[in-house]
C-alpha cells in the first residue's frame, strides 16, 4: 500500500464528497441501521459544493489521503479545535488509512497551537478513537435520526 496525506485543494472535492457519503452510507450502517431518514440527514450537508468551501476555508484544515494516485480518505480539522470530518473509502477500511489521517490532523492541530482535539464519534468509529487515546467526556446524545453521537477528547503535543 503506497498511502499518503496532503492538504486538500478545491478540486478534491467531488472525490471528497463521495469518499465520505459512500463512508457513511457502506460502513457506518450500524449507527444508521439503513434508516432513510437518519441516513438523508446525516448526508444532507455532504455536497461538492460545501466540501469545496471547507477545503477553502481559513478556519479548517482539509486532508485528504491518497493511495496509488486515487483518494481513499478525507478528514476536516476545525482550528477551534475539534475534529469534524474523518471518513475512509469503503476500499480502504482497516487498512491504516484513518490512523494515518488521524496522525496528520494531530500534527496540523499541534502546529496551529491546538492542545487538545475534541470530536463526535460514531458508533462505528467509537473503537477506532478509544484505541488511539480518546476518552469520553460525556453521555451519548441524539445525532442524525436515530444515530446517537459519542463525545471524546484527547490531549495533544509535539510529541503524540
Amino acid at each position: 500500500m503506497n498511502c499518503a496525506t496532503r492538504r486538500a485543494v478545491p478540486s478534491d472535492a467531488v472525490g471528497a464528497c463521495e469518499v465520505v457519503r459512500r463512508s457513511i452510507t457502506e460502513l457506518c450502517d450500524d449507527d444508521h441501521r439503513g434508516d432513510p431518514t437518519s441516513l438523508a440527514s446525516w448526508l444532507a450537508n455532504k455536497t461538492p459544493g460545501n466540501f469545496e468551501r471547507w477545503i477553502r476555508s481559513g478556519e479548517h484544515v482539509a486532508l485528504v489521503a491518497e493511495r496509488d494516485s486515487e483518494l481513499v480518505g478525507f478528514a476536516l480539522l476545525s482550528l477551534g479545535g475539534s475534529i469534524a470530518l474523518l471518513y475512509v473509502s469503503p476500499d480502504a477500511r482497516f487498512s491504516g488509512v484513518s490512523k494515518l489521517l488521524l496522525s496528520a490532523l494531530e500534527h496540523a492541530a499541534v502546529a496551529a497551537g491546538i492542545h487538545e482535539l475534541k470530536l463526535e464519534s460514531s458508533a462505528t468509529a467509537l473503537r477506532f478513537y478509544e484505541r488511539c487515546g480518546y476518552t469520553l467526556t460525556g453521555p451519548p446524545f441524539q445525532a442524525f435520526g436515530i444515530t446517537k453521537g459519542y463525545p471524546m477528547s484527547r490531549q495533544i503535543s509535539a510529541s503524540s
